[in-house]
């Protein structure tokens, strides 16, 4: 048997404890390891979040810098322009400006004179009917009268003289909607009466500072037409993006805000939607499969004018026998046809912007376009040339053009804006309370169809009142609406 010494046992049990020791350190040593390596992760984490701070930080400035050089290039512009416009130039430039607004208040009075027209004759048949109502009241209360009618009918006779009041407080409404038109009238002729005053007015320094500060042109030189004298609309067509309801297409009466079925169509899975006045003809986008169509309006008779085409936005040029057309297939383009359907090409290439191109609208004036692709407002000439980015967005999905006023309404996320076509300047009209889809420009209102959910609103913006909802449009997988004014 091996037998150890007091010394032997000592060395053991150092080797032990050293070796236990060691073990720990190893550990230890592991441990400090993983902790360096989350450390390390933390700090990569760190960097990474620090490197999009500094990036949005540069394209925040890059904007800022951005839009304060454009401010300063628009008031050097502004002062070269005032320096060079001197004398006779301005002169005709103010009588120029004038006479447009003087045509515009004109044709506004001339619409007043028809709607007040309207209503004279709405309220001379409504008293012909209240006489007749009358009348027979009269003959049956001396009917009952004579014999000594029963309990039942004098309640009888009571609930007809409580419609007769009825009647009597509608017919006075009536007359003070008319005595309404009158003030209106007469604001109108005031208005009309200073502004020929103004025109035999030489103009001051004043106006010439005023004109010059917003007479700046971007659009092209191309001559101006005269515009054919435009049908009064009375209803607003609504088409859905997609349902599955049988009968989805519904009009909108602008006089009464009534809603109703528009019963010549059933078909689904539209896209955009036009109207061309002389012909009386709808052009409807669809897709599965990708067609434009032609149908008259008012009835269910329609024409396939193209294949293979999926159009997301048209506008029509009806003196010029063009449609102007945003696609997303074949390719994302501006292209244009007749009103037949023929020579289709494509004069605008998109891709490169990214982004579907949704709503169109026409300046026929100035022979310009202008549409959004989600993110960006463009314009370009009818030839395809000049393709200028005028505004940035999100949500850029509908846009219109009072060419009278020369004012382009467009939307961004809900904020409704506008925009001087002579200047390019856009500011806030007011908020939406959803998205729109699309939109159209009648008689000084906007009126627009939504994004979700699907409701069509409205906005006075002759007077830039609040946005309020008209109908709200109950179908099956609707998501989207695009709307049309008809006669």
């Amino acid at each position: 048997m091996i037998t150890f010494g007091p010394i032997s046992w000592l060395l053991f049990s150092t080797y032990l404890i050293s070796l236990c020791s060691s073990h720990d350190s190893i550990l230890s040593v592991i441990n400090r390891l993983d902790q360096f390596d989350r450390k390390l992760l933390d700090n990569k984490v760190d960097m990474n979040r620090m490197e999009e701070n500094v990036l949005d930080i540069i394209d925040g400035a890059k904007t800022s810098l951005r839009a304060e050089l454009k401010e300063n290039i628009r008031d050097q512009v502004r002062e070269a322009m005032a320096e060079i416009l001197q004398g006779e130039s301005l002169q005709d430039m103010v009588k120029s400006q004038v006479v447009s607004e003087l045509r515009h208040l004109t044709r506004g009075y001339h619409q007043m004179k028809r709607q007040l027209h309207h209503v004279s004759r709405s309220l001379k048949d409504f008293q012909d009917k209240t006489t007749e109502f009358h009348e027979s009241v009269l003959k049956k209360a001396d009917v009952w009268t004579r014999e000594n009618s029963s309990d039942i009918c004098v309640r009888e006779k009571h609930r007809l003289e409580i419609d007769l009041r009825k009647c009597d407080a509608y017919a006075a409404d009536l007359k003070t909607d008319i005595e309404r038109w009158m003030v209106l009238n007469e604001t109108c002729q005031s208005q009309i009466s200073q502004l020929k005053t103004a025109l035999a007015v030489p103009a001051t320094s004043q106006a010439t500072k005023h004109v010059t500060s917003t007479s700046r042109s971007t659009v092209s030189t191309t001559s101006v037409t005269t515009p054919r004298p435009e049908v009064e609309k009375s209803r607003i067509l609504i088409v859905p993006f997609e349902s599955s309801t049988k009968h989805q297409f519904r009009q909108l009466n602008i006089h009464s805000n009534s809603l109703s079925v528009y019963q010549y169509h059933t078909m689904k899975s539209m896209t955009s939607v036009a109207y061309i006045e002389k012909t009386r003809t709808l052009l409807l986008g669809s897709y599965g499969p990708n067609r434009i169509l032609a149908s008259t309006l008012d009835t269910s008779q329609v024409t396939v004018l193209r294949e293979g085409v999926w159009a997301q936005g048209m506008a029509v040029d009806e003196d010029r026998d063009i449609v102007f057309i945003a696609t997303f297939q074949p390719q994302y383009s501006i292209s244009r046809m007749s009103t037949q359907g023929k020579d289709f090409t494509s004069i605008i290439d998109l891709s490169k912007y990214g982004g579907v191109p949704r709503q169109i609208t026409l300046d026929t004036r100035r022979k310009r376009i202008y549409w959004c692709n989600r993110w960006k407002l463009f314009t370009a000439t009818y030839d395809g040339h000049g393709v200028e980015i005028l505004a940035t967005g999100s949500s850029m999905y509908a846009v219109t053009l009072d060419q009278t006023a020369g004012v382009l309404y467009y939307n961004n996320k809900k904020k409704l804006m506008k925009m001087t076509v002579s200047n390019n300047v856009s500011t806030e009209v007011t908020t939406l309370n959803v998205v729109p889809w699309s939109m159209i420009l009648c008689r000084g209102t906007i009126y627009y169809g939504s994004f979700i959910p699907t409701i069509v609103g409205a906005v006075d913006v002759t007077h830039n009142s609040v946005a309020y909802t008209l109908q709200s449009i109950s179908m099956e997988r609707v998501r989207r609406l695009l709307l049309c004014s008809i006669p």
